[in-house]
């Protein structure tokens, strides 16, 4: 009897870890949020390089991006970033036997940023 292909297509899908997975998701549902309010790019960019910042303890760097920004942007530049910090801990602390290291809660921000600021060609 011949072996039935109907289910073949599962074979050639690839695995996809869960710290991927939970990364991902982060960055679409946190893209999703901001995409609503829409700050100016500038502080919005601002807010990211400061969260990845934060979540690599370089506190000088957070200081030294949030300060590029024009007097009446820092103190949302730094709302926005210390929520996004909070989003990603509070992630890490949900999932953790995923072991979510800071430096990975950084890279969802990076996905975040590509999510946001697409860029072709």
């Amino acid at each position: 009897m011949p072996r039935s292909r109907r289910w073949d297509f599962l074979y050639d899908r690839e695995k996809q870890p869960i710290r991927t997975y939970l990364l991902a998701e982060l960055a679409r549902m946190l893209a999703a949020e901001i995409e609503e309010a829409r700050p100016p790019d500038a502080r919005l960019r601002a807010a990211l390089e400061a969260a990845r910042l934060d979540l690599a303890r370089d506190w000088d760097g957070v200081e030294r991006v949030v300060s590029a920004l024009p007097e009446d942007e820092r103190a949302a530049a730094r709302g926005l970033a210390r929520e996004l910090v909070e989003a990603c801990l509070d992630l890490k602390e949900r999932a953790e036997g995923a072991r979510l290291g800071r430096g990975d809660l950084a890279d969802a921000l990076r996905l975040l940023e590509g999510r946001l600021f697409r860029v072709i060609g």
